[in-house]
């Protein structure tokens, strides 16, 4: 779900690093003490600058919408901005930089006026065309093309924009949408090496792990190196491997899947270097579009010194530009995998669903059989709790399957005569996010087998960051803070 607090946080952020850029020290509580507090009246108190204040407004801090882990990563995100820019050498400008949100101040009070719109300006000059690279909406996903939340600019915005201008021009005949995208991304690189402008994408803060500064994208394409990734492993969690649940049963006082999320821990050795240790879940949204994959860092913080999830995600991948493709590319089921075998509407040919089931039944026991997946609950519970259908023979999965099948093209009254309750409303979207789930686990799977696993895990968690993993990958520049 969106964050409905999500402009409060980067305008608050954009202030902290403005205070810090000038020299100037921000008043915080302690963000353990303002974790433990209740009372609201009291909360409100500890927040004693006034610029905070100002941007959350007293009735969101004393409704708890301003976080314990927002005051930690306030604490911090200043000083690391000024660190990394120091090493960039451009501590000497600390003065002169306009500030920018990537979505304009959207009505936030601040007492830090936004002195720039230059980014976007830029991706206002994108053509629809252009705009699609990132996204099927005819709106595009700036996001997916730059994920800076907010920005820092010292140049001649008038000058930036007619050179861009020009280039737009010059390129204009040119069909091929990308070379555009790729000549913007390459002059962006230019300003963010100049520190002329700098984007940066915030990521909430998981205490104790004080957050780090990391340039993204910021070679350019003539000395631009794919990155070097190794071995991978799947790692066992409290689930077990790759994990997705199949159990049917009641949930919100209706028939429905146990879980709706495929989740699992990896690790990618990188080239002698700190190895990639996230998290991975896909999942059904509330939206349309049957899944949402995204990455979360583990970081320390877990009981007996264990790794735990990040509170911040890593990023989602693009479903139709990034992931389908990734998906077909190890699946190896041909054009449109992601929808293989995936019924668009309700099946009621019996003949058709037999089928089907028996398909997937199929895919299910071969997956089942892998060592990298925990996949053991394919049944069904009905409203006392009674197993049903168990998957405990290859018959038993296939009955299940065409029970699954049976579910959704019935009506309420049959399903609450056989089941002693309704059918979820969520129960379409849920079947087909299951079905999906599994050619996920296919592509992992078929990664594994072949020898690719460190790469598709890498290309995943490359994509959902906004990282080229190739030269010709249409990210732009940016530090993310995390």
């Amino acid at each position: 779900m969106a964050d409905p607090n999500t402009k409060e946080r980067e305008m608050a952020s954009l202030y902290v690093f403005a205070q810090a850029l000038n020299g100037q020290e921000i008043i915080l509580p302690d963000y353990k003490e303002y974790g433990r507090v209740k009372v609201p009246a009291e909360r409100l108190a500890m927040v004693m600058d006034q610029g905070l204040r100002s941007i959350w407004t007293e009735s969101k801090i004393m409704d708890g919408s301003l976080k314990a882990e927002d005051i930690f990563s306030y604490q911090y995100q200043g000083q690391v901005l000024v660190e990394y820019l120091k090493q960039r050498g451009a501590d000497s400008k600390k003065t002169k930089w306009k500030y920018g949100r990537f979505d304009g101040d959207q009505g936030v009070k601040s007492p830090l006026p936004l002195g720039t719109s230059i980014l976007d300006q830029i991706w206002n000059l994108f053509t629809p065309a252009q705009r699609n690279l990132f996204s099927s909406k005819k709106s595009g996903q700036k996001d997916s093309w730059n994920p800076a939340d907010v920005y820092l600019f010292d140049g001649d915005e008038a000058a930036v924009l007619a050179g861009l201008v020009d280039l737009q021009q010059k390129t204009a005949m040119t069909e091929n949408p990308k070379v555009f995208v790729s000549i913007v991304n390459d002059y962006l690189t230019k300003l963010f090496i100049e520190n002329t402008l700098i984007g940066v994408s915030l990521k909430q803060a998981t205490p104790p792990n004080k957050p780090k500064a990391k340039g993204i994208n910021i070679v350019r394409d003539i000395d631009f190196e794919p990155p070097k990734y190794g071995q991978a492993k799947i790692i066992r969690g409290t689930n077990g491997f790759i994990h997705q649940y199949m159990l049917v049963q009641k949930k919100n006082g209706s028939l429905d899947f146990y879980g709706n999320s495929i989740t699992f821990e990896v690790e990618v050795s990188m080239d002698g270097g700190e190895p990639l240790k996230y998290f991975w879940e896909s999942k059904s949204p509330p939206e349309s579009r049957p899944h949402v994959t995204e990455m979360k860092d583990m970081v320390s913080g877990g009981r007996n010194n264990t790794l735990k999830k990040a509170n911040a995600r890593g990023g989602s991948i693009s479903k139709d530009l990034q992931f389908e493709p990734l998906i077909e590319e190890f699946t190896k089921q041909g054009k449109d995998s992601w929808n293989h075998n995936v019924p668009k509407s309700k099946v009621t040919n019996l003949n058709d669903a037999n089928k089907l089931a028996a398909d997937w039944a199929d895919y299910y026991l071969t997956l089942k059989a892998s060592p990298i997946i925990t996949m053991n609950d394919a049944k069904i519970k009905d409203s006392q709790g009674r197993t049903v259908f168990d998957n405990g023979t290859r018959e038993g999965t296939i009955k299940y399957f065409k029970e699954l099948f049976w579910i959704d093209q019935a009506d309420s009254k049959a399903v609450k005569l056989r089941y002693g309750m309704n059918k979820s409303p969520k129960w379409t979207r849920n079947f087909r996010g299951k079905l999906r789930g599994m050619i996920i686990m296919r592509a992992v799977v078929n990664a594994n087998s072949a020898g690719r696993l460190g790469e598709f895990l890498t290309r995943a968690y490359y994509s959902a960051g906004k990282m080229k993993f190739r030269v010709d990958d249409l990210q732009g520049p940016f530090v993310k803070i995390q």
